[in-house]
């Protein structure tokens, strides 16, 4: 300690947590915000397809390869996110 109760320099250093979000967190949050906001763009696409498209028949194929991709990434994104937030 030094004379105005201020921790030494040494004891700074080695009692000092790690600053911010590591990068491979940031970047599963944008993948998982990505994943969603092609989510929702793709449903709405698909509504107003439906709904706009009075004489024309409508088909939606869905792919459930790109439907699991997505929703994982979504997921471990939501999942990290609460785990962090729980800390």
């Amino acid at each position: 300690m030094s004379r105005e109760g201020a921790p030494a320099k040494r004891e700074e250093k080695a009692s000092a947590p790690a600053a911010g979000t590591p990068i491979w967190v940031w970047l599963v949050y944008g993948l998982g915000i990505l994943a969603g906001a092609i989510f929702l763009f793709s449903a709405l696409f698909t509504l107003g397809a439906l709904v706009l498209s009075d004489d024309v028949p409508v088909d939606a194929d869905i792919s459930l390869p790109a439907i699991a991709l997505w929703g994982a990434m979504v997921l471990v994104a939501l999942g990290i996110w609460l785990v962090r937030r729980r800390r």
